[in-house]
Order: C-alpha cells, then sequence, then structure tokens
C-alpha cells in the first residue's frame, strides 16, 4: 500500500471511530510543486524549539510583550507585576510597575509613549534608553545601602527600581555607599537599578476651584536636567502620588507652567523630579481602567471592560479627554475587544462586531462604518492577533461560540475545523489568549486555553492545524510554554506563562530550552469494509542521518589501548558496531550520541486500546540510507498507527508506506 495518508493534520472527531487523528508537535509542510497523491505531497516537520534568552528577576508569569515602533531598539515586558525594558543584549531594566500581578496585558505604542491596560487601571511610559546603574543594595527606612557597585554611577536624583521596592522611590541625597531615599520601605539585599530621572526641575504647585472645576497648575522656575512631558508623573517632598502632568500651559518642557492632575494641594517651591512612568488616575478620561488597546492614527484607543464604551486619547499622548469616548451601539451586547486593522477600529462585542473610523470629528474624532456591522462576536478578548492583512479571534454569536473565524473585510470566515471545535466544546474558553508567529514563510496563529491546558496552531500558508504542546516529566501533555509573542531584533521572541524566562522561537532548536518535546502523529484508521488485513511491512520515510555526531552507546566495543593485533590475527568488526582503542570511562558524555528512535504503537479496535511500543532507528549522523521499518505486524479489522519520537532531532517526516494483503472475512 502506497502512502496511505500517514502525514497530516490533527484531526479527532466527536467519536474516534470516525477519526482519531493526532498531529502534536509537528506542523504539516505542503509541497505546492507536486500532485495530489505523490509522495511527500505533504510533509511533516518539527515545530519550533525555545532557546532560553533571559530570566526575569521576579520569575513569574510574562504577562505581554512589545517591540517599541521606532526603531525596534526596545523590547517591553510585563511580568508579574513590574514593567521591563530590554535592549539588544536582553538584559532586563526595571522601569515601571502595574497594580495588578497576574492575568494578560494589553501593550501598544505610538512611538512616543508606551500604552498598557490590565483591566483595572492604564499606564504610560515616556519612550527612552533607561540610563541604568546596576548595584548590590538594601533599604531600611529612608536608608539605602550599597554593598556593591556591578556598573554605573549613582546620584542624587536616581529612581530606585528593584522586586519590592515601591513605585516612584528617588535618592535624594548621599554619597559613597549610604544614600537617603524619599519612601520609608524595607527591601532585603539584591540587585537594584537605577535610572535618572526624566527632569530634575525647581517648582511650586497651587489649585483654584474645587470638584470638577479644580484646576492644579505647577509654575516650574528653573530645570537643572531634562525635559517635562505630558503624561509623566511629579514626585517630591509632599507631592501626592499619581500627580501627572495633563497639559501643557506656558511651558514646553522647561520653564513655565504646567497642568497636573486635578489634586487639591499646595506646595512651595522645591525640587521635583518627572518621572517617564506613570499609573494613570481616575480623573484620567470619562473611565478608569482598560481591556484592550491599540493605536491607530498615533491615539490611543482603549475598551471600558464590562461595557459598550471604548475612548480615545489625545493625538500622540496618553491622556484622555472627559468627552472622548463613545458606545458600540449596532447592537445591545457588551464590547470585549478591538484591534485596530487597516486604518479601521474594529468593535469586537459579545455578540456582534462593527468597525469605526477617524473622521477628525470633536470631542470624539472616530465615527462608524456604515454597512460594516456583522453578527459575530468575540468569547475571549485576547484571542485577537493579526493574521497576515487580516485577524483571527475565538467567536460567539447569539447561535452559538468557539469558532475560530479570520475576518476578512467585514465579514468573518470560519477557518476552524469541527476537531478543534469539539476540543473546544462546552468547555470554558473565555481566558484564550493568542499570538502570530512566522518563520520559514509560515504564518501560524497561535490560541492557547489555559483553563483545558492546551494550544491549538493554525498554519495560514497551509490552512492547516496542529497541537503544540509541551510534556512534564510524566510524559503527560500540557499547555505550550509560550504565553505572549514580539519580533524583537530579528528574532520571535515569547515569554513563559509561568517562570519569568524569555525565549526565543528557533527551527534549528529540537527542545524546550533543554527540556523534551515529545512529538506524536497518530494516522488514519486503515480498514477495508471492516475485513481482515495483514500487515506485513510498515516504513515511515524519516529524513535520516540526523543523529548527533559521537558514538554509539548501544552499540561500542572498547579494545583498550594499546590494543595488538598479531601478524597471523583477526579482528572481526560486527555490522554497525564501533570498535573504540580505550577505554569507557575516556568517552565523555558529549562525546556520547543516541542513535534517535521512533516509537511505534498500534490499536486494532480503531484506537480505543494500543499496543505496547515497538522501537527502531532513525539513522545516526552521516548514515543517510537508514530506513524506520517494522515487519509482521499481525491482523486487524481497524488498525491505527501512531509513531512518537522525543530525540532532539531534525525528525522530519515525508511519508510512509505499508505493505500487508486482505483475509477472509
Amino acid at each position: 500500500m502506497a502512502d496511505f495518508g500517514f502525514v497530516g493534520a490533527s484531526y479527532t472527531a466527536p467519536s474516534i471511530y470516525q477519526d482519531d487523528q493526532e498531529c502534536i508537535n509537528w506542523r504539516p509542510e505542503v509541497d505546492p510543486t507536486k500532485a495530489q497523491g505523490e509522495r511527500g505531497v505533504i510533509a511533516l516537520y518539527p515545530t519550533p524549539g525555545l532557546t532560553l534568552l533571559t530570566t526575569f528577576p521576579n520569575q513569574e508569569a510574562v504577562r505581554g510583550l512589545r517591540t517599541i515602533s521606532s526603531g525596534g531598539q526596545q523590547l517591553i515586558a510585563v511580568c508579574g507585576s513590574y514593567v521591563y525594558a530590554l535592549s539588544y543584549n536582553f538584559q532586563p531594566s526595571i522601569i515601571g510597575q502595574l497594580l495588578t500581578t497576574t492575568g494578560p496585558v494589553s501593550i501598544t505604542d505610538n512611538g512616543v509613549y508606551v500604552y498598557i491596560v490590565d483591566g483595572n487601571n492604564r499606564y504610560s511610559w515616556y519612550i527612552d534608553y533607561p540610563d541604568t546603574t546596576s548595584f548590590v543594595g538594601s533599604i531600611s527606612g529612608t536608608t539605602l545601602k550599597i554593598s556593591a557597585n556591578i556598573y554605573g554611577v549613582i546620584a542624587v536624583g536616581q529612581q530606585v527600581f528593584g522586586i519590592g521596592v515601591l513605585p516612584q522611590t528617588i535618592i535624594t541625597a548621599g554619597s559613597g555607599t549610604t544614600w537617603t531615599v524619599n519612601q520609608s520601605q524595607i527591601v532585603a539585599s539584591q540587585v537594584l537599578d537605577s535610572d535618572p530621572a526624566n527632569c530634575v526641575f525647581t517648582a511650586s504647585i497651587a489649585y483654584t476651584g474645587s470638584g470638577s472645576s479644580l484646576v492644579s497648575t505647577m509654575t516650574v522656575t528653573a530645570v537643572a536636567r531634562g525635559a517635562i512631558h505630558v503624561g509623566e508623573t511629579i514626585q517630591g517632598a509632599g507631592i501626592a502620588l499619581g500627580t501627572i502632568v495633563t497639559a501643557l500651559g506656558t511651558g514646553t518642557g522647561g520653564v513655565g507652567t504646567y497642568i497636573l492632575s486635578p489634586v487639591a494641594q499646595t506646595i512651595s517651591s522645591e525640587t521635583m523630579y518627572s518621572l517617564q512612568w506613570s499609573v494613570l488616575p481616575a480623573s484620567d478620561g470619562a473611565f478608569q481602567g482598560g481591556g484592550v488597546v491599540d493605536v491607530n492614527d498615533n491615539y490611543f484607543i482603549y475598551t471600558r471592560p464590562d461595557s459598550q464604551q471604548f475612548a480615545v486619547s489625545d493625538l500622540l499622548s496618553p491622556i484622555t479627554q472627559p468627552l472622548s469616548f463613545a458606545s458600540k451601539f449596532t447592537s445591545p451586547d457588551n464590547l470585549v475587544s478591538l484591534i485596530a486593522d487597516n486604518g479601521q477600529v474594529y468593535l469586537l462585542g459579545e455578540k456582534s462586531s462593527e468597525v469605526w473610523v477617524d473622521q477628525g470629528t470633536f470631542p470624539f474624532a472616530y465615527q462608524r462604518i456604515p454597512g460594516s456591522s456583522n453578527q459575530q462576536g468575540i468569547i475571549a478578548p485576547y484571542s485577537v492577533a493579526r493574521v497576515g492583512n487580516f485577524f483571527c479571534y475565538v467567536s460567539q454569536n447569539i447561535r452559538g461560540l468557539n469558532q475560530v473565524v479570520l475576518m476578512n473585510g467585514y465579514i468573518p470566515q470560519r477557518v476552524s475545523t469541527h476537531a478543534v471545535e469539539n476540543s473546544l466544546l462546552d468547555k470554558y474558553t473565555a481566558d484564550a489568549i493568542a499570538y502570530t508567529y512566522q518563520l520559514e514563510g509560515h504564518e501560524v496563529y497561535v490560541v492557547t486555553f489555559p483553563t483545558l491546558d492546551i494550544t491549538w496552531a493554525y498554519d495560514i500558508t497551509t490552512n492547516l492545524w496542529h497541537k503544540w504542546l509541551w510534556v512534564d516529566s510524566n510524559n503527560q501533555y500540557h499547555r505550550h510554554r509560550s504565553n505572549c509573542a514580539a519580533v524583537f531584533q530579528g528574532v520571535v521572541v515569547v515569554g513563559d506563562w509561568q517562570n519569568g524566562n524569555l525565549y526565543q522561537l528557533n527551527q534549528a532548536e529540537y527542545t524546550d530550552a533543554g527540556g523534551e518535546i515529545r512529538r506524536l502523529r497518530r494516522a488514519p484508521h486503515i480498514l477495508s469494509d471492516l475485513q481482515r488485513q495483514y500487515f506485513d511491512e510498515f516504513q515511515i520515510q524519516f529524513q535520516p542521518g540526523v543523529g548527533n555526531g559521537g558514538f554509539s552507546r548501544d552499540r561500542n566495543n572498547y579494545l583498550g589501548t594499546p590494543y595488538v593485533i598479531a601478524a597471523d590475527g583477526t579482528l572481526t568488526i560486527a555490522y554497525q558496531e564501533i570498535d573504540v582503542l580505550g577505554f569507557s570511562g575516556q568517552i565523555t558524555t558529549t562525546d556520547i550520541q543516541y542513535n534517535p528512535k521512533a516509537m511505534l504503537r498500534w490499536s486494532n479496535d480503531g484506537g480505543s486500546t494500543w499496543s505496547k511500543e515497538y522501537w527502531q532507528n532513525i539513522g545516526q549522523q552521516g548514515k543517510y540510507t537508514n530506513r524506520a521499518i517494522w515487519r509482521r505486524l499481525g491482523m486487524s479489522r481497524d488498525r491505527i498507527f501512531e509513531v512518537v519520537v522525543t530525540d532532539p532531532i531534525k525528525a522530519v517526516i515525508v511519508s510512509a508506506n505499508l505493505k500487508g494483503s486482505q483475509g477472509d472475512n
């Protein structure tokens, strides 16, 4: 029997007796130059492995990643409650802190500011390259003690960052190994970072009015260093936490007046600091918090959780005016998510969607596009990800839920299969998260369902699905390690959902940062009207000769040294045996290779029960004619073959062939 469809995608039907195909940690590759039915028209290639890039100090879930648009020279990452900036060497520097510690976040930027929402709050960071000083220190009360300087120079006016350090901690005095900070706290000895405040200046603060008419004004009389920007936090003795610059007065970065967030406070002339990181106050815009954020026409656009509302910031600013908001209104369902695509803003509701566009109107710049609505909503706000010139998400409507759709223009098109949907049937999927990566021309939509502990991947190049899973020490499959992704320094970077690791998605890496990848392919049913079939020989065409270089562990014959062959003596070397002039203790683990194995088992009852595993060699390095063949495989009326590969090799399956015959009923 020629290739019988052994190579293919994941497809498990509601009844395994209809179809029970699995494709785990392999991705199908289609050769467009071959005709249907030819050998190798579809091959299975390994999914990317993980190469460790860095680990964040707090070692918590990486909640979001974003490469800054202007130049792409910095990567912004949220790990736990801490926000990091990373440069070319992937060395993380803390730049801010969220008020939440878990759950996905939404990050975007407009080239001037980074904007983050976590549901309860909104945050901004004025983009700059951190001039970081690193040292080992501890804080007791307001005293900062330095025990070792790693690099850089500590100075007054620097903001201190570290695990457990209070936000807006500023060095206000000191020298050498003893310094004073502005906030009393206890921080155990650890590696800390400090970064100069964006601006150091002399100013006073006064206010007029009360309630909704209160206006707080800062008057700057001298600037020692830097410049003041809208959206930055103002810090100094007696200044209320969360005081930010909301608008320019007569000042444009230096001496002059600035409008602050409406807090009733009077501060006499003193040294003050403007900080790039800000937690936007409840007084900003029409509402507090944000569910999902994106950028369009240099406006930040964000949703209000559990409502129909969304808001738009000022142009090139993190500040939102009180009247700059609107509501999704085609249908009465709440707004769940949004995405800016092709110059338009798609509002994805619970059961319906509509599209808005920038019309330049005041006080709200956006208007709905007539005829753009559709009756397909979204169930998981973070399941939206760009794919090609479109985007995908996990949908729902008034008739049902849990289809994955691709938005083509204003029309969502179903791309999930019944097998994908069956795996989600009657399950909780509102926590689904998604991202897209592109490697070797394949653009893949990756959607993880944390509650279900599963990751599906859809390759838009082939329109085929596969499962992408991590395996634990008990060979149990779980969701993939990746939680979010960004392209930075020319590589696809992903963050771990658990331990603070950043990885590179690497096609040349065949482990998950040293952990085993268990690749599994389960083929279609082989049956002929449920008549007896006898299976004589099964051959899988792997790419051979892919084992690591070195010695074979299971066929070495150590001859000792020196080894003398008499003049009339002989040395017989058995088939595939390696004779070593030396002793076994001289061979190190780096010299040893495992001859990579394929592990085959089968079911004779349609997938209900399974045989034991039967192993065959795939082929050591250089063994390019090796064939993986299993013989005398018995009889069945309904046979399913399954193969597993766990060795860290380029395990490519080109095709499979089966020799057999049909017997009497």
